[in-house]
């Protein structure tokens, strides 16, 4: 049976997002990046100083990766920019788009090797059309899977063997061996599996991470809650929320024992959120668990 986790929340972010997403922790600068889709922009909060800089975006952002310099990588709805960090200035990044006409870019993830891991999603949420691409240094890219309505949660093992990816509107969360070596093709990935499915209460899969034991620690949307699971799917911990719309975890902090969570007041009608004061805001746990260092893209 899964335990309720005792966590104590060390920090909330002043700001608060229509649609907080996407959080990462530069362990470099101590400072943690996130977005927010609706209201597009981009949040960096830095750690020693306790001081937050937004970065407006001239359209709704999908997901960030780190860069090995000043620089992140931002996933717009349809296309890749260069946002340098201390100027605020973006570059058009020059590639063919592997979208179809119908699609966008949503959530992503670097795997160790620098490739990065993007979910692809049906602009009107209608049809499931999502994918999940993978794109190498060299700007190749490669479909791996399809078939998604709105893919999200691309996470990886400590030892980089398995895939973990979620569809939020088929309540779902699948785990894909993964070659840990290059020179299999790009995104060469074996037969999906079934991790977790959800029943219908208690919120979607939203988006995840993995700590250093394994676990996978998925959002919870609409539920008020962080599951963790163990290697072999079972709820092993909860840690439950004041936000109704969790949307992400990340790890961080100087020993990677924080856990930030992103979220939603979007849209802000909605009747719940008007009763949260922290809805939209950045929330971070003590969760007593080490994380797994968040790993940079290649391009």
């Amino acid at each position: 049976m899964a335990m309720k986790m005792r966590a104590e929340l060390i920090w909330s972010s002043a700001d608060r997002c229509e649609l907080g997403e996407c959080p990462v922790w530069n362990a470099a600068e101590a400072a943690l990046y996130w977005i927010d889709v609706v209201a597009p922009s981009v949040y960096r909060w830095e750690a020693a100083t306790d001081r937050t800089r937004r970065f407006a975006l001239p359209k709704p952002p999908a997901s960030i990766f780190l860069d090995n310099s000043d620089r992140l990588l931002v996933a717009m709805r349809g296309s890749f920019a260069w946002l340098d960090t201390s100027t605020g200035e973006l570059d058009s990044l020059a590639m063919d788009s592997p979208l179809g006409t119908d699609q966008r870019f949503n959530d992503g993830r670097c795997d160790r090797h620098g490739d990065i891991w993007i979910s692809t999603m049906d602009r009107a949420l209608k049809h499931n059309i999502g994918s999940l691409i993978c794109i190498d240094s060299a700007l190749k890219t490669g479909v791996v899977t399809t078939g998604a309505k709105l893919g999200n949660g691309i996470c990886f093992s400590p030892d980089n063997t398995s895939l973990y990816f979620s569809d939020t509107f088929e309540r779902t969360i699948y785990r894909y061996p993964l070659s840990a070596e290059r020179g299999a093709g790009i995104g060469s990935l074996g037969p999906r599996e079934v991790f977790v499915r959800l029943g219908d209460d208690a919120g979607r899969p939203d988006g995840c991470s993995v700590d250093s034991d394994g676990c996978l620690w998925s959002a919870r949307v609409g539920g008020s809650r962080i599951d963790r699971y163990a290697p072999d799917g079972r709820l092993v911990d909860v840690l439950e929320l004041p936000v109704s719309h969790p949307t992400h975890c990340a790890f961080g902090g100087p020993d990677l024992r924080t856990l930030f969570v992103t979220s939603s007041r979007h849209p802000k009608e909605n009747v719940a959120f008007a009763r949260e004061a922290s809805a939209g805001a950045v929330l971070a746990y003590d969760v007593g668990v080490q994380g797994l260092a968040e790993h940079r893209c290649g391009l």
